[in-house]
């Protein structure tokens, strides 16, 4: 009946799982196993379905793979104890099944010994042990290999794993609940190697493992990457358009918690080395990473459309390093980038549901490449950042009274009335308040950058403004711009200052 409904419903996850039961039933597991396995492609988010999957591979002997399905079971429904119940059970019944196995070899004594501990101390009745003294003879060619080969069943995984059985029945013997209790860690290390709890992608150990709805985990860091390039799965490829709209990975906390009790020296390992990783990317001087993008300027916002795989991955690790911030540089012909740009601060991000974000950001300092690199497909820099020069005395004098007259000239410039000024404000805002203290911040009056960042002039003009370092000459240009815009001569012509290579 459920092999015909089947065949007229291919896509009908209860009679698939219907037919499951009844191959079960039959002794059929592959057939099951290829049902169950179809059902949990169909509805990932099914805990049902991944417990029977793993009911299947415990009759196949397949022990292993039954506890990382079952292990998947609990974290999409941590509450579902069926399965918490039927981990437990392979664990202390594979622990308790080495006693048994030092018992063919040591002799009916030792075996009554050994078996008084079977299964947390219950004992067992001496009839037993009677029975088996008068089946000695019949049994004496193939007992050794019978139970021995019942072990390693029992363990599901390596042929290798030779373990002093009299030592641990003496244990049992003599430590009673103690060393219960440490069963479910003793045998669960005896079912995995390191090799189990590696990710697929960067072939080391899991770090902050994910397992995504089709039932693949990964390195969280691992997968986002994959999901930067294409919203599917990296190994049935199967989409995850959904999951990654969501925006959020939940940890496979049971996983972690088996590294930390089997392998806490390789998980330990693993973890410096990502503080490691982390560290190097949150220096601010080396290698930091730059967005070849467009001009920015201190003080001032830039929002960001970032849709390059490489490019989120770069503001992906700008958040988790915790500096939130990265450089930005126009693009020059023969250099890759300009030799001076702007560090960005992120502010806030929107995620879109295809993985795009919206980036709101907002410059910082500017700073002088000293030499140019790479990270995973984007670019970096080492950096030295830079700072107008300090005057002092009649000089001074002299630069606050060109800095007023420059801040009247700019607000005549916003007052004129014209459409283009209009929409320049209603875009980027009104003329930023003028400083008292014209020498307080290392990049100068935030004013003059929102002046160079609206007013139509070439990038390589905006680049030169950018990398002087003298507040004089700076308010010198902008004071001629403005003039000829408002169509009249300054008030008082001043000649640039002269300067290293790049500034004006």
């Amino acid at each position: 009946m459920a092999q015909r409904g089947v065949e007229l419903a291919p896509d009908s996850s209860s009679l698939r799982l219907c037919r499951a039961e009844a191959c079960v039933a039959l002794g059929q597991y592959p057939q099951a196993l290829e049902d169950l396995d179809t059902v949990c492609r169909a509805e990932p988010g099914e805990h049902e379905a991944f417990f029977r999957k793993g009911k299947v591979l415990l009759e196949m002997g397949q022990r292993a793979e039954a506890l990382l399905v079952w292990e998947h079971c609990l974290t999409l429904s941590p509450h579902f104890h069926p399965a918490r119940r039927e981990m437990e059970k392979i664990l202390m019944q594979d622990n308790a099944s080495q006693p048994l196995t030092a018992a063919a070899h040591q002799g009916d004594a030792h075996l009554s010994s050994a078996g008084s501990q079977v299964n947390g101390g219950s004992p067992v009745p001496s009839s037993s042990f009677t029975q088996a003294q008068d089946q000695e003879g019949e049994l004496a060619d193939g007992r050794e290999d019978a139970v021995s080969e019942h072990s390693l069943s029992q363990l599901g995984r390596r042929q290798e794993l030779e373990i002093s059985a009299e030592s641990q029945s003496q244990e049992l013997v003599d430590n009673g609940e103690e060393t219960a209790a440490k069963c479910p860690q003793l045998c669960l290390g005896e079912l995995l190697s390191i090799s189990d709890l590696e990710c697929s992608l960067c072939i080391r150990m899991f770090f902050e493992p994910v397992t995504t709805p089709c039932g693949h985990t990964f390195c969280k860091e691992c997968l986002e990457r994959c999901l930067d390039h294409r919203p599917n799965c990296p190994l049935c490829k199967q989409s995850l358009r959904e999951y990654l709209k969501a925006g959020r990975y939940s940890p496979t906390v049971l996983l972690q918690d088996i590294m930390l009790a089997t392998f806490p020296a390789q998980l330990a390992e693993r973890q410096e080395l990502h503080r490691a990783e982390m560290a190097e990317l949150s220096n601010l001087t080396k290698n930091i990473p730059i967005f070849v993008c467009t001009m920015s300027f201190p003080g001032i916002a830039c929002p960001l459309h970032v849709f390059e795989p490489r490019y989120r991955l770069m503001i992906r690790r700008c958040q988790e390093t915790g500096t939130r911030r990265f450089g930005m540089c126009i693009y020059e012909n023969g250099k890759s980038f300009a030799d001076y740009g702007c560090m960005l601060e992120i502010r806030q991000i929107e995620l879109l549901a295809d993985g795009r974000s919206l980036v709101d950001t907002i410059g910082r300092r500017r700073f002088r490449v000293l030499s140019r690199g790479h990270r995973d497909g984007y670019h970096t820099a080492d950096i030295e950042y830079l700072e107008d020069r300090k005057v002092a005395g009649e000089e001074l004098q002299e630069l606050q009274c060109l800095h007023e007259s420059t801040y009247r000239l700019a607000q005549r410039f916003c007052e004129h009335g014209d459409l283009t000024s209009r929409h320049i404000l209603m875009q980027h805002g009104p003329l930023p308040e003028k400083e008292e203290d014209i020498q307080a911040l290392a990049d100068g009056p935030t004013w003059c950058w929102w002046l160079i960042s609206i007013l139509p002039l070439d990038p390589s003009y905006q680049l030169n403004l950018f990398s002087c370092t003298s507040l004089r000459a700076r308010l010198t240009q902008l004071q001629r711009i403005l003039a000829a815009l408002l169509q009249q001569p300054p008030a008082r012509p001043l000649l640039p200052e002269r300067g290293p290579r790049g500034h004006v």
